[in-house]
């Protein structure tokens, strides 16, 4: 499952002209159902979000990150950091009774 988060990211693309530096990470399960956790279905009746609130929460630190002007190599470790970051939480997060999904829980640079 792949969840695209999009954020208002206007100071980000302005660096990211200034800079031309472009660091793209994923953070990605790999079970077709991580979908249904995330956002329930109509049997479900519930959904269990993971991914969501594990963005949410490296929110802040991603904000105040690009608040300074960054080099190239910051820029990766700050994109780097937050994937990673992004993936521990959801891996916590993610329901306790699909084992195999918190363990397909990943980072990769290549589309997930």
């Amino acid at each position: 499952m792949a969840v695209h988060v999009t954020l208002d990211d206007a100071n980000l693309q302005a660096f990211i002209s200034a800079t031309g530096t472009e660091t793209v990470m994923y953070v990605a399960d790999g079970v077709n159902y991580g979908i249904h956790q995330e956002f329930g279905t109509v049997r479900q009746g519930y959904a269990q979000p993971f991914m969501r609130p594990a963005t949410e929460h490296m929110r802040a630190g991603w904000e105040a990150a690009f608040k300074n002007q960054l080099t190239d190599v910051q820029v990766r470790a700050v994109v780097a950091k937050n994937a990673f970051g992004t993936e521990g939480i959801a891996k916590v997060l993610a329901p306790k009774d699909t084992v195999a999904l918190a363990n397909s829980i990943h980072v990769t640079e290549d589309k997930p």
